[in-house]
C-alpha cells in the first residue's frame, strides 16, 4: 500500500538531492489547482507568497508546493520551481502567459555549513516528480536535516541526531484517506508516545543517553534555526476555506505532541494544507445526526479531519526518524551525525 501523499489521486512528489552538500529541495505537484492552506507557528518561519493564503484573503487555489534547504536563500528556489511548472505548462493561462500558483517554505539544514545553497534543486525537483510512492529518510529536503540540536559539546561538536523526510497515511474509510509529508529539523528531541526519546540531543557522557532542553533553556545554539514542516493532503471535501486553515491549525499539534520543545523562536514550524475534494467524509449515522447543520456540533467533519491530521503529522515525523541514514561531519560529536538505528 501506498502510505505517502502519492496515494492521493493528481498528486505528484519530486525530489532533488545533493549528497556531497547535503542539501536538497522537495516539491508536491498537483494536477489542478487545489485549496490550500497553513499555518506558522515558528518564530523564523521563511515562507513564500503564503500571505494570500491568510485569513480574510480571497485567493487560496496553488499548482505546486515546495520545501527548501538554504535558509532565507532557499526561498530563491521559487523561482526555479516555477520556471519547471511552466516547461511542464502547469499554471493559469493567460493568453501565451503561463503562471503557476506556488507555495513554499524553507529550512536550514546543516549542510549549508559546507556550501552555498542551490536553487536549481527547485528545478531538479520539479523534473523528478512522479506519482510513485514518495521516498523518504536522506532525500530532498532531508538530506541534511537533524534534531537534537539545543546544545553542543564544548568543543564545538554538534549533538544531533540524523533525520530526514516522513510520511503517513491514515485511511478513514471508503476510501477517505488523509496524508502527511514531513521533513524534520528540529531544534528540540524527537518524543515516542510513550514519552521516551526516539531521537536528539545525544550525551557526550555515558548517562543519560539523551540531553534535556529543560536544563539548557539558555544554551547558545550558534545561531542555527531548525524547521519541522508538514505537508497534509487530504481527498475529503472541505469546502470553506475557512475550514481548511482550521484544519492545518489543528495538524500543528502533530508537531507539538511529536517534538520538545518546539515552536521556539529559532523554528520555522509550518503545516501546509490542501484539498483534492473528492469525497464527503463517511460518518457514521451517528455522527450525521450530530454533526447536520442544526447541531450543535456542526463543525464535526473539519474536527474529525484536523485530529486525524495531527495523527498523520505525528506518525510522518517518526517515520522520517526511522528511514534516515547515518552520515559523517566534521562538526558532529564523534565526526558523526547518526540515525537512531547506529545510537
Amino acid at each position: 500500500m501506498n502510505n505517502t501523499l502519492t496515494a492521493l489521486k493528481g498528486i505528484s512528489v519530486g525530489h532533488a538531492s545533493n549528497t556531497e552538500k547535503l542539501q536538497g529541495c522537495t516539491v508536491v505537484v498537483f494536477d489542478k489547482p487545489y485549496s490550500t492552506a497553513y499555518k506558522s507557528n515558528g518564530g523564523t518561519a521563511r515562507t513564500y507568497d503564503s500571505g494570500i493564503l491568510d485569513e480574510g484573503k480571497s485567493y487560496n487555489l496553488k499548482h505546486a508546493l515546495f520545501i527548501s534547504d538554504g535558509a532565507m536563500a532557499g526561498l530563491e528556489t521559487s523561482v526555479e520551481v516555477l520556471k519547471a511548472l511552466r516547461e511542464k505548462e502547469i499554471g493559469f493561462k493567460m493568453e501565451k502567459s503561463i503562471n503557476p500558483s506556488i507555495t513554499g517554505a524553507c529550512v536550514q539544514s546543516l549542510g549549508l555549513k559546507i556550501g552555498i545553497f542551490d536553487p536549481t534543486l527547485g528545478y531538479e525537483a520539479v523534473k523528478n516528480s512522479s506519482s510513485d510512492e514518495v521516498v523518504n529518510g536522506n532525500v530532498g529536503v532531508g538530506t541534511g536535516t537533524s534534531v537534537g540540536k539545543f546544545s553542543w559539546t564544548k568543543n564545538g561538536e554538534c549533538l544531533a541526531m540524523k533525520s530526514g523526510i516522513g510520511s503517513s497515511r491514515i485511511d478513514l474509510g471508503h476510501g477517505a484517506i488523509v496524508c502527511a509529508l514531513t521533513v524534520v529539523n528540529a531544534l528540540g528531541n524527537v518524543i515516542n508516545y510513550d514519552g521516551s526519546v526516539l531521537a536528539g540531543n545525544r550525551n557526550d557522557a555515558p548517562d543519560p543517553k539523551f540531553r534535556s532542553f529543560e536544563g539548557f533553556s539558555n544554551f547558545l545554539t550558534e545561531k542555527n534555526t531548525n524547521t519541522t514542516i508538514s505537508i497534509v493532503g487530504t481527498n475529503i471535501n472541505i469546502v470553506n476555506q475557512e475550514d481548511l486553515r482550521r484544519v492545518a491549525a489543528i495538524a500543528t499539534h502533530g508537531q507539538v505532541r511529536a517534538i520538545n520543545p518546539v515552536n521556539t523562536s529559532l523554528d520555522g514550524d509550518t503545516v501546509f494544507a490542501f484539498t483534492t475534494r473528492e469525497i464527503d467524509l463517511p460518518l457514521s449515522q451517528l455522527g450525521k445526526d450530530i454533526g447536520n447543520q442544526n447541531g450543535d456540533w456542526w463543525k464535526l467533519s473539519v474536527d474529525i479531519v484536523g485530529q486525524i491530521a495531527a495523527k498523520a503529522v505525528q506518525e510522518s515525523i517518526y517515520h522520517a526518524c526511522y528511514n534516515s541514514k547515518s552520515i559523517k561531519m566534521d562538526i558532529g560529536f564523534k565526526g558523526i551525525i547518526p540515525s537512531m538505528h547506529d545510537y
